[in-house]
């Protein structure tokens, strides 16, 4: 079925179905593997028109998220605030961050950077379809068939949906310091989800590293993520697991005076061992990995254009940016192209003030 003709309650319903099916047929470990997903594209404007390949450059605020090694590099106090909807505004994503620079350490090294931020991922008029599911099943063969659940588009069970919200929240409090020639970091999140009645508790951790000048102007970045595993318990007295993710990349920066020119490229990989086949762009045996490629080209360190790709070298994985630095202020926005195929794509406007 196309969903292009579905209007925006039509869409929400459509969603509905979805959690139906994934409430009736997906087994605790399927849906595991993608239990905290809404985090997964992080924050921040300029990230995501690099095509979400940042752990190896993180160097603003969003490295809370990508790299919070980077911290350590960070010169000026500076907050970064972003917004972003898709779905016609169903589904809202909002991420705020404030870096601080320290004169203190706590491994003992030159110094170091502290920074604390959030993730909200909002969803409105999200369909309750569990009480139906007795009028759903017409064949009576106690299981909603998927040909059952297009029954819930008709207005004779339009009406007797009940529509609730889903509010998820991830905290991170992170802190990097400089230790010779290498950057050390870590995050530790905090994770609340709350889908109607339903609400989750979790709490994790990231470990991170970054070493600028590997190679003249190669930078290498690492980060571990949910490296303790993180567990999300549920109200229901359901428990889901976040798995340990490995993310190495890698940024070559390029200064050009004479042009006034610079420019970053930058490569990562987001590799996982949970089995997610086909979901993600490479596979073998339970080995999974996106890919991410970005590249940044500044013009007097006051306007930027960026692109790149983001999981897939498809049109749909296409993303492009732009940047404007009126210092203090700087603003940014990206674009991300079409990857569930359903004529949506996104849209991220960013604002960071140093101070």
């Amino acid at each position: 079925m196309r969903v292009q003709w579905i209007r925006r309650r039509s869409m929400a319903a459509l969603a509905g179905v979805l959690i139906a099916m994934a409430g009736l047929g997906a087994s605790t470990a399927e849906a595991a593997k993608f239990a905290g997903a809404f985090m997964e594209n992080g924050g921040g404007a300029r990230a995501l028109g690099m095509g979400g390949a940042f752990v190896a450059v993180a160097d603003d605020p969003s490295a809370t998220f990508w790299n919070p090694a980077g911290l350590a590099n960070i010169r000026q106090r500076e907050v970064l605030f972003m917004h972003a909807e898709v779905f016609g505004g169903l589904v809202k994503r909002d991420y705020a961050a404030l870096a601080i620079p320290t004169d203190w350490s706590l491994l003992g090294g030159q110094g170091g950077g502290f920074g604390i931020s959030l993730i909200r991922l909002g969803v409105d008029d999200i369909p309750f379809t569990a009480h139906l599911a007795a009028d759903l099943d017409v064949n009576g063969n106690g299981v909603v068939d998927p040909e059952e659940l297009y029954n819930l588009l008709s207005p004779e069970f339009q009406q007797n949906i009940r529509y609730k919200s889903d509010q998820e929240y991830g905290l991170f409090v992170s802190y990097g310091e400089r230790k010779g020639d290498w950057l050390l970091g870590g995050n530790l999140k905090f994770i609340r989800q709350i889908i109607g009645e339903y609400s989750s508790l979790g709490i994790g951790a990231d470990l991170a590293a970054l070493r600028p000048g590997l190679w003249r102007g190669l930078d290498f970045g690492l980060k571990l993520q949910d490296v303790t595993t993180t567990y999300l318990s549920w109200s229901t007295g359901t428990n889901e697991v976040i798995y340990p993710a490995v993310v190495p990349g890698l940024a070559y920066r390029w200064h050009l005076p004479d042009m006034r020119l610079d420019v970053i490229a930058a490569s990562s990989f987001e590799c996982r061992f949970e089995n997610r086949a086909a979901a993600d762009q490479w596979s073998a045996g339970s080995f999974s990995c996106n890919s991410h490629w970005g590249l940044e080209v500044g013009f007097s360190r006051r306007v930027f254009i960026r692109g790149g790709f983001d999981s897939g070298f498809g049109a749909e994985n296409l993303t492009a940016g732009a940047g404007l630095n009126l210092h203090p202020i700087i603003v940014d926005y990206a674009y991300a192209g079409d990857t569930l195929d359903i004529d949506e794509v996104t849209h991220r406007i960013s604002m960071s003030v140093r101070f």
